[in-house]
């Protein structure tokens, strides 16, 4: 109920919640079914009325990024309406909206360098125990189980570490940037265990995002004896943590044709497929989560199946909502992404906005990467990234208004 005074408090725990899982975590303690996500975006939503629509002025990137992410909800909307597979558009669109209207709110709602940080503390600590909680089944079983089934709701191996990819650079960040010693201790603690679990996943295609992540990251850092030694011990711990399964795993990504397993030889083909239904249905796809049950029909040499995943998040929409939502998905993350990534050399900015900056130009770059290989339209730590990056430019640029406005006073 606090979200209705506080409506930015509803923002900060809805991603709290859809990160930490608790209808998973603690499933013998909640009814089955539980719908908390919708509860808190309702009290959000009524507290933002309530408080007579504060925050961020919509103006600039908010204003942009709201319409971006808004026009590609209605382009759903709308091609949901003629799908080919009705129920399965009804799933997505189900857990769509919610997701949309909450970044959307984020937006608005989170604006001063306190409430950025309380969200990046909340989607790294969510996360966080998740990934603890993954790297304790390994050592005490010798194994990951979930690298062949589910954890949790929010989709395979594949999925749920494309959701933690761009936690890792908030992690990092923080790991960087915060205040206290405990801080970063417990932030590189978190980064280390996110990076592991997803060595545990096998997930190849976020083995290959964090390349570019690590990369994006170390050319923006900061380059202070303290940094680069920091990173270059979690490095090491990365590496060491690293067994030959993994690295053997990794580098079947690389392998020449002919020599790749069924998995990665497969992935090409279905990408000739998205291609082509994007050609034959480029202005509003097939329905949202629809394309997926033409690909046997496009796939080169057929498949024997009723449907088959994309594996790929830019066919995902190009084929199921058409080529303009496309475009309006991809920008409510490139303006963050392009507004931050000057922000986070900047040595002039505040320490919290270079903090924000640094967890969201690389966090994206790792996102777009891994989502090559599977799709992550439907996990929140992507839009909340966003959210992060779009509020950090629009508070940073209020308040350097506000300071040229007192200088020019006096």
């Amino acid at each position: 109920m606090k979200s209705l005074r506080s409506p930015h408090v509803g923002v900060i725990g809805y991603y709290g919640f859809a990160l930490l899982q608790p209808e998973w975590n603690w499933r013998w303690s909640l009814p089955p079914g539980f719908q908390y996500q919708k509860f808190i975006a309702a009290s959000t939503l009524i507290g933002f009325l309530v408080v007579g629509f504060q925050g961020n002025q919509f103006v600039g990137i908010v204003a942009r990024s709201s319409l971006a992410i808004g026009g590609f909800l209605a382009l759903a909307f709308i091609s949901a309406a003629s799908s080919i597979e009705p129920d399965a558009t009804a799933f997505y669109m189900d857990n769509l909206w919610k997701i949309v209207l909450m970044a959307v709110l984020g937006i608005r709602l989170i604006d001063s360098p306190g409430k950025v940080l309380a969200l990046m503390w909340v989607l790294v600590l969510a996360q966080g125990y998740n990934a603890y909680q993954i790297n304790l089944e390994y050592f005490e079983d010798g194994h990951s189980s979930y690298a062949y089934r589910n954890f949790g709701d929010k989709g395979d191996n594949n999925v749920y570490s494309i959701l933690t990819v761009p936690l890792i650079a908030c992690s990092l960040s923080l790991a960087l940037y915060a205040e206290r010693g405990w801080q970063k201790a417990v932030a590189a603690t978190i980064a280390l265990l996110q990076v592991h679990e997803i060595m545990l996943f096998e997930s190849r295609g976020c083995m290959l995002g964090c390349l570019p992540m690590l990369a994006v990251f170390v050319w923006l850092m900061p380059k202070t004896r303290r940094t680069v030694t920091v990173l270059a011990a979690m490095l090491i711990m990365g590496a060491i943590l690293a067994g030959p399964p993994v690295v053997e795993e990794f580098a079947s990504a690389f392998a020449e044709e002919g020599e790749r397993d069924s998995s990665a030889e497969g992935r090409f083909g279905l990408w000739q497929a998205g291609f082509e239904i994007t050609k034959d249905y480029p202005v509003l796809g097939v329905g949202p989560y629809a394309g997926q049950y033409l690909v046997p029909a496009y796939f080169p040499g057929g498949l024997d199946q009723h449907a088959k995943g994309l594996h790929n998040l830019f066919f995902e929409i190009s084929t199921g909502c058409g080529l303009p939502a496309l475009v309006c998905y991809l920008a409510f993350f490139a303006y963050p992404a392009i507004a931050c990534y000057g922000t986070a050399q900047a040595t002039n900015a505040d320490r919290w906005h270079r903090c924000a900056s640094l967890a969201v130009v690389p966090g994206l770059v790792g996102y777009w990467t891994s989502s090559m290989f599977s799709s992550g339209a439907l996990s929140e730590s992507s839009y909340a990234c966003a959210v992060v990056g779009v509020c950090a430019t629009a508070i940073g640029g209020r308040m350097l208004e506000e300071a040229r406005a007192e200088y020019d006073g006096t």
